[in-house]
């Protein structure tokens, strides 16, 4: 595995993460807790939303650097090589909000029709 194929395989890491803990948080607080999740569980995901878009990219970037090409180095090439990190990140974290918003209005569509039934 070169370093594209891992870049490729990071980006969809960091894209699908926070989407998917969200969702699955925000479905286990409906099913487990009161009403009272709902305003605390939007904030908190939305603030760890930009703190995601902010280091997770920068993070991994740090973590796993590009290898050393000569010919890029001495600035004869653009190198963009690590750059599907920080999109990555910020997919994810866009992706992060609007699974934490459509789970609270999934929640409070589902709460209103169980109240309307009973």
């Amino acid at each position: 595995m070169d370093y594209n194929d891992f870049e490729l395989v990071a980006f969809w890491v960091l894209s699908l993460a926070p989407g998917v803990f969200l969702a699955t948080a925000g479905i286990i607080a409906h099913n487990r807790l009161s009403t009272a999740w709902v305003p605390r569980y939007l904030i908190l995901g939305i603030l760890g939303c930009f703190i995601y878009a902010a280091f997770a990219g920068v993070l991994i970037a740090k973590l796993f650097p590009p290898p050393y090409v000569p010919g890029l180095s001495e600035g004869r090439g653009l190198d963009l090589r690590g750059i599907g990190f920080m999109f990555g990140s910020w997919i994810g974290a866009v992706a992060g909000v609007v699974f934490a918003l459509m789970t609270v209005a999934g929640s409070a569509i589902l709460r209103r029709l169980r109240s309307a039934r009973a």
